[in-house]
């Protein structure tokens, strides 16, 4: 059964402020160290809010840590997103694009894509620009 808590407030207010971007455990306890949060709380109401549909569990390439992403927005919920495989930063595709990729990827593959589930992995602007200074 699940109830609301203080703590649980407390993160889900931090995802809210944090919406685009994806998080460890080990940096949601970093960021909320001033709020008296154990470890084991924040696995435990990550757990309560993925259960419920608020967050989004993932994993990015190159890490072996679970990354969490708030999805209870309701511009979030049923859009594919895009995740930057640099900074984790990460955002909703509009109906029509969240679309067109379900259809094409469901056309071509016979595979239909959970929409709201869907993260693609990419390289945002700002990281490819960064990394293409870096090759100079």
């Amino acid at each position: 059964m699940s109830y609301k808590t203080k703590q649980r407030d407390i993160i889900l207010k931090f995802f809210k402020k944090n919406h685009d971007k994806s998080f460890s455990v080990k940096e949601i306890f970093d960021s909320l160290k001033n709020e008296n949060i154990s470890i084991s709380a924040i696995y435990r109401n990550l757990a309560e809010l993925e259960g419920s549909g608020k967050v989004r569990k993932m994993t990015k390439k190159g890490s072996n840590s679970s990354f969490y992403q708030f999805i209870g927005c309701d511009e979030c919920c049923g859009h594919v997103h895009l995740s930057c495989i640099d900074c984790g930063k990460t955002v909703h595709l509009s109906d029509v694009d969240s679309a067109f990729i379900s259809s094409n990827v469901l056309k071509h593959s016979n595979f239909e894509p959970d929409e709201a589930g869907t993260v693609v992995f990419v390289m945002c602007n700002s990281c490819s620009k960064k990394k293409k200074g870096e090759r100079k």
